[in-house]
């Protein structure tokens, strides 16, 4: 079990580096919420987003805080871990429902998906412009701190 959700989010994002590189955001203001993660891939003309919102035990909360991120996201994850998820996987069908997915994770930087959500059109244009803005703000940092690395 996680001492705290900051132990959690470090090991998640080094989770995220591992496996996808620096194609996320962490902690986004100016949305509907702040979600923990907001991973991002690029294809051709659009951007796909993933946000992830990690919480230690309540499910419900993360739930509904993952909803508001359908506003701006194609695909919303609550993350739990391993030990305090079994609630929310007997209420998977409500994941369901509202089409967000449930995984869970552990120390050992194993995720599970329990529930996969659909990919979707974000509710509201306007706040998927706004995370796209940010995210090719933050690529330029990320391509100009490389610049001067080199």
């Amino acid at each position: 079990m996680f001492a705290s959700e900051l132990e959690m989010s470090e090991l998640f994002e080094k989770f995220i580096k591992l496996n996808f590189g620096n194609a996320y955001l962490k902690e986004c203001q100016g949305l509907s919420g702040i979600p923990d993660y907001v991973f991002y891939d690029k294809k051709k003309e659009n951007t796909s987003i993933i946000a992830f919102e990690l919480k230690l035990k309540n499910w419900k909360r993360a739930m509904r805080q993952a909803f508001r991120y359908r506003c701006f996201s194609n695909i919303v994850y609550v993350v739990l871990p391993e030990e305090t998820a079994k609630s929310a996987k007997s209420n998977v069908s409500l994941f369901e429902q509202y089409n967000i997915g449930l995984a869970t994770f552990n120390r050992d930087k194993d995720f599970n998906v329990v529930y996969k959500p659909q990919m979707s059109m974000p509710f509201s244009e306007c706040l998927n412009v706004k995370i796209s803005e940010q995210i090719k703000s933050s690529r330029k940092k990320l391509k100009n701190s490389k610049i001067l690395m080199n």
